[in-house]
């Protein structure tokens, strides 16, 4: 039975409504009676109230508040190692599921026989809104019809979309045992680099995990609440730390592939030569803190990526970017985001 073999783990900061909507969801599934752990952030809103209510409703709810916020990459990291079960599926509080059809999901589940479960993809997505020819299902079942792939062949199709895309937590369903301690720790030490999961997404493609598409999405990302703008971080800062944690990745083909493919949804491309000088011009345009900072420090992760040489030119360019006013930028960003 399904409630045997997952568990499922939701990390929440106060959201108290998209909580409880995030839960109602779930009590209307069939993973209701799952094992379900909510690892509440120390919320200063209704969350607390909301967890009491839906405690009584879900039969093996399970509720971890902390004494305090410990940010949200370490109560990520924490859900991570948190779940006893045979497959754990790590779930964010604002999103929308759809589990009208998802029984080959549950039936992949009771097979034992994958590391990953894939159940949403937002950068490539079913519902093709975004224009792509082929979403992944389509994708991945001109390989093999059971839609089962290994994580170096995916990487190889779709390029850097499998990073940004695996990097959604709720993105996929993970074997429980594939979580060591050696990983808990590269996890909590990537916790500054904003990716803790990238623990997890790197160990996918080094060991080269079997993965099961599903055959619809699950989830439908949600819009980021509006508490998410409080994020202090740069778009500098955010790559900076990105490339940082593609560094846990072993083959250095692999490694090309990651940091070649950037992806910003404001521009139409992502190759990094564009996606990275974008990210110092917005935040200059925005009068954002801390950029020269964050540049030397996004320079250093090039260099590790790149190579001497090569980094010594790609620093060149991104510190040309830079030392352009920040007025030009400031026009040109009003123009653009005019429109």
């Amino acid at each position: 039975m399904i409630e045997d073999k997952l568990e499922l783990v939701l990390v929440t900061y106060n959201r108290a409504p998209y909580l409880e909507n995030t839960l109602k969801q779930f009590l209307d599934s069939p993973f209701k009676n799952c094992k379900f752990t909510i690892l509440d952030n120390c919320s200063p809103d209704d969350t607390p109230e909301i967890c009491e209510k839906y405690s009584k409703l879900f039969p093996n709810m399970t509720i971890i508040r902390n004494h305090l916020n410990i940010g949200g990459n370490a109560n990520i990291t924490q859900g991570l190692r948190t779940s006893t079960s045979e497959y754990t599926w790590l779930l964010a509080d604002d999103d929308s599921y759809d589990f009208n059809d998802c029984e080959d999901v549950i039936n992949a589940l009771l097979s034992d026989k994958y590391d990953f479960i894939h159940v949403s993809s937002p950068l490539l997505p079913t519902n093709k809104k975004e224009g792509q020819e082929k979403d992944l299902t389509e994708i991945i079942e001109e390989i093999n019809p059971n839609r089962e792939i290994h994580a170096v062949d995916l990487v190889n199709i779709i390029k850097g979309k499998y990073f940004m895309d695996l990097a959604f937590i709720s993105s996929y369903i993970f074997k429980t045992e594939l979580i060591k301690s050696d990983d808990i720790i590269r996890a909590y030490d990537n916790v500054p680099n904003f990716f803790p999961q990238f623990a997890l997404i790197s160990k996918s493609v080094n060991e080269n995990f079997l993965i099961y598409r599903a055959k619809y999405d699950l989830i439908i990302q949600g819009d980021n609440p509006e508490n998410d703008a409080e994020h202090t971080y740069t778009y500098t800062k955010f790559y900076e730390g990105w490339l940082h944690s593609g560094l846990m990745l072993n083959d250095k083909k692999i490694r090309k592939i990651f940091y070649k493919n950037l992806d910003n949804h404001s521009i139409p491309t992502n190759n990094y030569l564009i996606v990275l000088p974008v990210a110092i011009m917005t935040d200059k345009a925005l009068n954002k803190k801390n950029i020269k900072n964050n540049l030397i420090s996004l320079m250093g992760a090039l260099y590790k990526h790149t190579g001497w040489i090569k980094g010594f030119f790609l620093s060149v360019y991104l510190m040309l970017v830079y030392i352009v006013p920040s007025s030009i930028y400031k026009a040109l960003f009003k123009k653009v985001y005019n429109k």
